[in-house]
């Protein structure tokens, strides 16, 4: 293979280099973008470790990990000849050799598990392509039937394929689906390698794999590491184990205890408040700055409750008396309380001194005081419960109390308490009240959890899980027994009964070994391995100390992986939990050893049951036996014909015929296997013995001979022993390599299983005697291993526990050899007695009355559960009383735990008789002691047996306790019970539904889920029922189902229950997540094809994309016809070889049933034409056609079976020799463009639709020169290829510019239509962006106006316009709609149309198209910051404003605000109002015409009148600049005229003055845009009156009149009322136009200033430019200006006073615009007070300005009359002088100026310039000013 990277670029000595390493990326980055990854990754593994350094600094690690993914073959045969295979042999490789402790969490044993799959892997799928592709078949079998084909696997191949643990293949189906279920595997295992070598944990190790630094840092510190001792695989580390978690910086020495209840309140909290959460945080350890020394930042201290410091607020007794352990509440806020109390708790944590430590007492821990934290409650919830609970814990003795109470304090005189630590004298505390508390209303509440629950250290770990939002699992507070337990050096028997915490005890010591190994790196990893029985429970114990690793864990996670996992876990938070099938909670992972020589030390903790264990040590002895064996059980014993025979075995003829196809497994020796069988079967007969202790005696001889192969373990734990064979604990030792690390629990009250029999003293003398004994190599230790005994039970309270207690005692007493004995079991709390129900006297149901009352709407809650002997009463009571509870056996419910048992039955459906029960009770009573020794023998032996089935039965209850039994058996132990007072007897007539428990939800949820876990699921199905979980509820019934189905025998009955099965799974799919549906649907398909459904399962099978096992269904039934269909649809998913064999498959079909196939099954000219030699089919008729050189006829016949891109293809290959083609290929490519691409259809998705017939025929054309195609047609090619790839695209748009300007308006109105099809977001477009997308617009609207209103006629009998349209002309000069077009019609006729029809239905719905279409982009515009105004906050406060992302206003720079800017948004304005005229020409005024209008005129308004000055104004305003002005302001005028006509007053307020803004709006305006129309006639009318309510003539009696004629005419004088009364009366007015209208008025006062007296009296005044376009003025009265500044006054007032929204209907920056406003009126009124030469007309300004006045030196002495003129004169210039500044000041940092200084000519040498800033403008007279002044329109 040719190199595809320059791998010398990638040596070590340039990529040390930044330049090297850079120019090595961007070599790889170009590789990536025009190589295969493969190629690539194949360079990249050339040098040893290059890829994984690579990968590590890579900068852009997810597209390379993507590449690679992407790259992933989809066949197993691709995947084994690709680049995988190497890449995962070297990643798996590189993390193998890494030490443990690099790893966190459980990565350390997925290494190890995936290291080994990859390695095992490869020849297995080798195997399995074998058997599923036939490879191996002869060709002479080719004609066999491929359902005759036999599968036979040697023993060498099952090896291979039961080391990665895959069954043996029955058949090629089977074989492929298993290589689909490896692919996903490896698949999984890929990504994992990349999540790893991604993570920087890793980077260092990666760049000394490939620099190969990591020798030279061994040589460097090989003196360092000197003095560490390495040990062996023979030397066990001794460790002690610890169970320290990391404390929190900065807490106090007081260790806090959260109870489970306080945890659920914080974790909720912090869920739904974080901040109120972050606040019982600070209670606990709150944190304050103090200053230590000069230099010292803070130091932050912790105190409070952490602290020690117990005071104020957070140390309050809550209404403890004064004789109870006190409880305290702690204040969190003003409605939120800590609840805790100072216990005393076992020292486990290492925080005080050990009293002493030996090597084989473990350490003695002392106790110490701590703070445990109950909850966290609102005021209200603290009720009445805390004084009784702290009675209750008063029950637990003085010294207890004492302890409680006592504090230390930490100085003398200080605030502050140290928890006080105590010599451990105190034993394991129990309370003998009960928990139950009595309300006030009678009420009971079960409030255990107090006592009972489980608390954990607050630490790093917990806040870190806090902050994550992760629930924790971390290690919770243990008993002193159990503490020990951990602690304790070397090997030890730990026996309890049930809920005592055996195993609790065992997984905490595993932890502490491993936390201990963690902080001693130099030791090698400890070799723990748990072993137990039942599966179930291996994986429960995996799961729970994965768990406890993984929360510890927490604390070393840095902020940002914190947020990450926060980040992960509230993405998957509101995904309901997945149910998986609870059978293969235990299924193999990924991996996993089939030897136990295979175990390496990345593998452990490694969790296994007996069974597993013993079949890795056997497959390290000897491989073949297990093979025989497993026939022997599997076939001859165990398969469904054996089950038929009449002794259950096959006999040898039976056996030898069986199908090779089913069992291939020694198909060609069955005559010697058989032998061997028989001579087992005698050999077994002969001992008396059963199968599995062969394999456990097999074992054990092999290892007494020969040496274990693989390295020891080093701590081994065995749970629930009492359940294996006593046999099989003799070879677990000699996995041992560590003498002291043997851990034994269980409990022999509990042996119920068949076989189990024996006691923890038989055990230890058995494991003596084989130390002694020295045949077997078993490490002796020095020390006797201790035994412990765990009295305590936590799972149920004393009333329960002490009447299992009296059962424990029989068996003790009375068979002593079958029990362990332990001192009396006690329980932590107390609790009622156990009640006997009895008396009734129905004989054929005996409890009818006790049920009777279930039998309606009544039922027994989610945690009471009914326990009975067998299927067989429960069924009895379900069909008696209905589905009134959860109803189990005593066999299912081990394990499990409710809080209500009724025990049903249990001695009348026993098989003990009365006589021996009754024995019992004769031998208690009585003295003799023979009576005693009978007991123990036979018949009565079988009482034993029964007393523990007993046992079990009892202790599966935690709360209450009721047996139901009236049979006479159950009289003894009821009367033994009695005389004890361990039982209460229930009255008779007693109604069962005084003890149902309601429940909610969630419980029933939570029962549901467990039963579903248990395997339980028809029982889970009735609480998912209740729990009102339909998804769960189909889950576990589907389940249930599947299960009764394999358990039937019956052929028929079998097959319908696996369809029923089926079913339900395919109901699950319907309703599973996406994650679900798969794993449903595969197993719908597993269960139709064992129900003989082959269809559906192949449906099904297709449905999750496994066309190979859909393929294999339709074989078994004969469906070849979908065969082919999947070879023609999905054949790049079929794996090669499978493809040729269904290929021939098909062949052999459709040979002889004189048949064709659905889809051409051939793909060569030469297989064709042989098949049509047989045959004679149509394909082969298709290719001779083309090897004649008949080409258009054999394009034809392709069109007619439909395959367009073959024809298509068939015409373009012959274009060079057969011109003609060309042209009709591309008739055929444009027609079927047309019949799909027609107007108005979303024609990018059809043609990126790899379904439709238009991607396929454009695909077809991609490459072909349309050059050589007449314009017409290359240019509509071009049009579909361009719209594929983006219908938005330039080319478009010139495209349809072409067609317009060829004359093909049809197509050119199609194209602008998909260029338009979706309006661009140009909410942030510029105003030229706008511009140009409205000039754009335009074209488009212009042309559909045209259409539609016939200018430019579109005629049916145009066939381009048919084309674009879909009309298809039809007989008689009539015409159809194709259906599915733009014309198309629902519920109407679309054929026979006549062309005036046709031309109706076009213009009616291109004017609906149109109307739509300018609406949708008027709307855009009304958003759009192209229109909008400046924002009033940036133009205040110079930077933008914190609404800036929901504000629609710009935010432009003050000198960016030009006057191109301002010409700019004008033109957008008339250019949208344009757009809309053109549009409501076209289609008709409709009722929101008027509404649109006024919308847009007010728009045009704003954008020429801005409400900020400093945007410009209409003496900015340059018509040149405009696009169109002509056409825009004729419209524009037009508009002006239609609103006026339109406007009308009401006598309501806020609408007159809505009727006067716009009357003032509609002037402005008209004055601005001109135009010949009368508007002071017409608003002369009564129609348009408003008065003011005054005793005025009529004449004088019109506001409107006074409007227009102040803004239209020269003389404001009639403004000033008009303004006041708007000021009065007005409401709601928009405040930009009242302003604008006083500013008006103001500027109309020029005239009358007359600041020189002299040339002009325009000459000297400094005015905006605007004020003066007409600046030919009459003068005014000096009490029109006084009228008009009172009229500001009053404005100023209102807007000042912060009373604006009562007047003006403000926009929601209200604050600003005001601001904005004021700054306006105040410029106008400095520019007035500057120009105004009268003193009380400038003091009136200065006041309204509230300008400081002005003092005079008085100490002159100046005649009174030269002193008023001195003083008039100052006080005009400081006036004038204060007014320039705040001018000049408003007006800084403008782009704009506005201000003119005026001079006459004749006085311009005279005049001095008032400012740099302000240009003079020289002239001869007002002529003059208004030549200089305006710009004319060019129109």
């Amino acid at each position: 293979m040719v190199a595809t990277l320059d791998l010398d670029k990638f040596s070590v000595h340039k990529l040390q280099t930044e330049d090297g390493l850079y120019g090595a990326f961007e070599h790889l980055n170009n590789k990536l973008a025009d190589s295969h990854i493969g190629n690539v990754v194949s360079d990249l593994l050339e040098k040893p470790n290059l890829f994984v350094y690579v990968f590590s600094v890579s900068p852009n690690p997810p597209s390379i990990r993507n590449k690679i993914l992407g790259g992933f073959p989809v066949d197993s045969q691709t995947l084994q000849q690709s680049f995988i295979p190497t890449l995962l042999s070297t990643l798996s490789t590189f993390f193998f050799n890494l030490p443990s402790d690099t790893f966190h969490g459980d990565e350390s044993r997925t290494v190890g598990r995936y290291e080994r799959y990859v390695a095992d892997v490869w020849p297995a799928m080798a195997i399995l392509s074998s058997i599923a592709f036939g490879t191996a078949t002869s060709r002479s079998s080719t004609n066999t039937s491929f359902k005759a084909r036999k599968t036979i696997i040697s023993v060498h191949d099952a090896t291979i394929l039961r080391k990665i643990n895959i069954p043996l293949p029955s058949d090629s189906h089977i074989a492929m689906q298993t290589l689909g279920d490896i692919m996903t595997i490896i698949l999984q295992i890929l990504k994992f390698y990349l999540g790893l070598l991604s993570d920087p944990r890793f980077a260092d190790r990666c760049k000394d794999a490939y620099f190969g630094t990591s020798d030279k840092l061994d040589e460097d510190s090989e003196a360092e590491v000197a003095d560490v001792p390495l040990l062996s695989y023979s030397e066990a580390p001794h460790l002690e184990a610890t169970l320290a978690t990391a404390d929190i910086d900065l807490f106090g020495e007081w260790t806090i205890l959260m109870a489970s209840r306080a945890t659920k309140d914080l974790f909720q909290l912090r869920r739904h408040d974080a901040k109120m959460a972050e606040c019982v945080l600070k209670k606990i350890r709150q944190v304050s700055p103090q200053f230590i020394g000069e230099g010292v930042s803070h130091l932050y201290i912790c105190r409070q409750l952490s602290r020690g410091q117990f005071s104020g607020n957070n140390h309050k007794m809550l209404h403890g008396p004064s004789h109870g352990v006190p409880i305290y509440q702690a204040e969190i806020l003003s409605n939120l309380r800590l609840v805790y109390q100072i216990d005393c708790t076992l020292d486990d944590d290492g925080q005080n001194a050990r009293v002493g430590i030996t090597a084989f007492c473990g350490s003695i821990l002392n106790f110490r005081e701590a703070v445990k934290v109950y909850g966290i409650y609102s005021h209200k919830q603290l009720d009445h419960i805390w004084p009784w609970l702290s009675k209750l814990l008063n029950g637990r003795g003085k010294v207890y109390r004492q302890r409680c109470i006592l504090r230390e304090r930490g100085e003398p005189g200080s605030g502050v308490y140290r928890p006080a630590t105590f010599s451990p004298t105190m034993g394991e505390i129990t309370i003998d009240q009960s928990p139950i508390f009595v309300r006030e209303d009678g009420r009971n509440e079960d409030h255990s959890w107090l006592i009972s629950s489980k608390c954990v250290k607050l630490s790093k770990a917990y806040l870190n899980g806090l902050i994550a939002e992760r629930e924790v699992e971390l290690p919770f507070q243990l008993t002193t027994k159990e503490w020990q337990i951990v602690q304790w050096p070397t090997s030890c028997y730990v026996i309890g009964r049930s809920g005592t915490g055996k195993t609790t005890a065992m997984v905490f010591k595993m932890l502490g070994i491993q936390r201990a190994w963690e902080q001693v790196p130099s030791f090698r990893k400890p070799r723990q391995l748990f072993v137990t029985r039942f599966p179930v429970l291996a994986a429960k114990v995996e799961e729970f100390f994965t768990s406890l690793v993984e929360s510890l864990a927490l604390a070393g996670c840095t902020q940002d992986e914190l947020r990450k996992l926060r980040s992960q876990i509230r993405s998957t938070a509101q995904q309901p939990p997945q149910m998986i099938d609870p059978l293969n909670a235990l299924s193999y992972r990924p991996g996993t050893p089939q030897k136990y020589s295979e175990l390496s030390d990345h593998d452990f903790p490694f969790f296994i049951t007996f069974d597993q264990l013993a079949r890795m040590v056997a497959a390290d002895i000897h491989i073949g036996p297990w093979l025989i064996f497993s026939e022997f059980m599997g076939v001859i014993k165990g398969s469904e014909t054996a089950f038929h025979s009449p002794n259950g075995t096959l006999d040898r003829q039976t056996y030898v015929n069986l199908s090779t196809r089913t069992y291939p497994a020694f198909a060609g020796n069955r005559h010697s296997l058989y032998s061997a069988f028989e001579l087992y079967s005698k050999l077994k007969g002969e001992q008396y013995d059963y199968d599995m202790a062969d394999r456990t005696y097999a074992i054990l001889k092999a290892l007494s001979c020969n040496p274990l192969k693989g390295q020891p373990v080093d701590y081994l734990y065995v749970d629930e022993v009492q359940d294996n064979l006593i046999i099989d604990t003799i070879y677990t030792p000699t996995l041992l390599s560590n003498a002291d690390g043997l851990f034994w629990a269980g409990d022999t009250a509990q042996t119920i299983s068949a076989g189990s029999s024996f006691r923890f003293a038989d055990l230890r003398a058995l494991i003596h005697r084989t130390e002694a004994a020295g045949n077997m190599a078993i490490q002796k230790s020095c020390a006797q291993p201790e035994v412990f005994k765990l009295p305590i039970n936590y799972r149920s309270h004393g009333g329960i526990v002490d009447c299992a207690q009296l059962v424990v005692k029989l068996i003790a007493d009375f068979w002593p050899d079958s029990i362990d004995v332990l001192e009396p079991e006690s329980a932590m709390l107390g609790g009622p007695r156990p009640v006997f129900f009895t008396g009734w006297q129905n004989d054929i149901f005996p409890h009818e009355s006790f049920f009777s009352s279930l039998k309606s709407n009544r039922e027994l809650g989610a945690e009471q559960c009914i326990l009975v002997r067998n299927d067989t009463v429960r069924e009895q009571i379900r069909k008696r009383f209905g589905d009134i509870a959860v109803i189990l056996t005593l066999e299912a419910s081990k394990g499990l735990e409710f809080d209500d048992v009724f025990l049903y039955n249990f001695f009348e459906d026993s098989a003990t008789t009365f006589s021996q029960w009754r024995s019992i009770l004769v031998a208690c009573s009585d003295k003799d002691v023979t009576v005693s020794r009978n007991i123990s023998r036979s018949p009565h032996s079988s009482l034993c047996t029964e007393l523990k089935n007993l046992y079990v039965g009892i202790t599966r209850a935690r709360k209450k306790l009721y047996f139901l039994d009236h049979s006479q058996s159950s009289e003894p132990m009821r009367e033994l019970w009695s005389k004890k007072g361990l039982i209460d007897i229930a009255p008779s007539g007693t109604n069962i539904c005084e003890y149902a428990e309601e429940s909610t939800l969630e419980q029933w949820a939570a029962s549901g889920n467990k039963l579903f876990n248990a395997c339980q699921f028809q029982e889970a199905v009735r609480c998912f029922e209740r729990a009102n979980l339909p998804r769960q509820l189909g889950i576990a019934q589907a389940y249930g189902l599947r299960e009764v189905a394999a358990s039937t025998v019956r052929t028929g009955e079998r097959q319908k229950a696996f369809f029923d099965a089926a079913e339900a799974f395919v109901q699950c799919a319907r309703e599973a997540l996406p994650s679900e549906e798969t794993r449903f649907h595969r197993e719908a398909a597993k269960c139709y094809a064992l129900a003989d459904k082959a269809h559906m399962a192949a449906k099904f099978y297709i449905a999750v994309d496994d066309f190979s096992g859909a393929a294999e269904q339709y074989r078994k039934a004969g469906r070849f016809d979908e065969i082919a269909q999947i070879l023609n649809r999905h054949t790049e998913k079929l794996a090669a070889s499978h493809r040729n064999t269904l290929l021939h498959l098909c062949v052999v079909h459709y040979y002889r049933n004189r048949s064709r196939p659905p889809v051409p099954l051939f793909s060569s000219a030469v297989e064709e034409l042989e098949y049509l030699d047989d045959k004679g089919l149509h394909k082969e008729r298709i290719d001779l056609l083309k090897s004649l050189g008949r080409i258009l006829e054999a394009a034809e016949a392709q069109l007619g079976f439909g395959q367009l891109c073959d024809a298509i293809q068939t015409l373009l290959e012959h274009r060079d020799n057969q011109p003609d083609t060309m042209q009709r290929a591309v008739d055929i490519v444009l027609d079927t463009l047309w019949q799909e691409c027609s107007f108005g259809v979303p024609i990018q998705s059809i043609l990126r639709n790899k379904g439709s017939n238009a991607h396929k025929v454009l695909n077809c054309v991609q490459d072909i020169p349309l050059e050589r195609l007449k314009i017409s047609d290359s240019k509509q090619i071009r049009f579909f290829l361009v719209v594929q790839k983006s219908p938005f695209a330039e080319e478009v748009y010139r495209l349809g510019e072409e067609f317009s300007g060829r004359g093909d308006e049809a197509m050119a109105l199609m194209a602008f239509d998909v260029f338009f099809s979706e309006l661009p977001a140009l909410y942030s477009a510029s105003t030229s962006e706008f511009d140009t997308f409205l000039k754009r617009f335009e074209r488009h609207v212009r042309l559909l106006a045209s259409i539609v209103s016939d200018e430019i006629p579109l005629r049916a009998t145009d066939s381009r316009v048919r084309r674009v349209f879909g009309i298809l002309p039809s007989s008689d000069y009539h015409y159809s709609v194709s259906s599915g077009t733009f014309l198309h019609r629902k519920f109407t006729q679309n054929q026979h149309l006549t062309m005036t029809d046709i031309n109706l239905l076009m213009k009616g719905r291109l004017k609906a198209r149109l109307r739509q279409k300018v609406l949708e982009e008027n709307d855009i515009s009304c958003v759009s910051q192209a229109f909008s105004t400046q924002c009033p906050y940036s133009i205040m406060h110079g930077r933008s404003c914190s609404r800036m992302i929901h504000c629609y206003q710009q935010h432009e720079q003050k000198m960016s605000l030009d006057a191109a800017a301002y010409n700019a948004k004008v033109n957008v304005h008339l250019q949208q109002i344009r757009i809309l005229d053109l549009m409501f020409s076209a289609v008709g005024y409709h009722e929101d015409w008027h509404a649109s209008m006024t919308a847009g005129l007010h728009r045009l308004y704003a954008a020429l009148y801005r409400p900020i000055y400093i945007e410009g104004s209409i003496a900015d305003l340059d018509w040149n600049t405009l696009r169109n002005a002509a056409g825009c302001i004729s419209v524009a005028r037009k508009w002006i005229q239609k609103a006026m006509e339109h406007l009308k007053p009401t006598d309501e307020p806020n609408i007159y003055s809505n009727y006067l803004t716009n009357i003032i709006r509609v002037t402005c305006l008209h004055t601005t845009l001109g135009g010949d129309y009368a508007l002071r006639e017409y608003i002369s009318h009564d129609s348009c009156r408003v008065s003011y309510g005054e005793q005025l003539s009529a004449e004088d009696d019109n506001v409107s009149t006074d409007v227009v004629a102040s803004l239209i005419g020269s003389d404001p004088t009639p403004g000033v009322p008009a303004l006041r009364f708007l000021l009065q009366n007005g409401v709601c007015m928009d405040l930009s136009v009242v302003c604008h209208f006083a500013e008006e008025i103001c500027s109309r006062f020029v005239s009358s200033l007359h600041p020189s007296g002299d040339f002009s009296p325009l000459h000297n005044l400094l005015v905006p430019r605007r004020w003066i376009m007409d600046p030919d003025r009459p003068a005014v009265r000096k009490d029109t200006i006084q009228h008009f500044l009172y009229c500001v006054r009053r404005l100023m007032n209102i807007l000042c006073s912060g009373r604006a929204h009562t007047k003006f209907d403000l926009p929601t920056n209200r604050e600003s615009f005001v601001d904005v406003i004021l700054a306006r009126i105040c410029r106008m009124l400095c520019i007035l007070g500057y120009n105004v030469r009268d003193v009380g007309l400038s003091k009136t300004i200065a006041d309204i300005l509230l300008l400081p006045p002005f003092e005079v030196d008085r100490t002159r002495n100046e005649s009174p009359q030269i002193l008023r003129i001195v003083l008039v004169s100052r006080q005009l210039v400081n006036l004038r002088r204060q007014y320039l500044v705040t001018i000049l000041a408003l007006d800084s940092g403008s782009a704009i100026k506005d201000l003119i200084h005026l001079v006459h000519k004749n006085s311009r040498y005279l005049t001095r310039p008032i400012s740099p800033q302000i240009p003079q403008l020289v002239f001869e007279d007002v002529a003059d000013i208004s030549r200089q002044m305006n710009r004319a329109p060019v129109f």
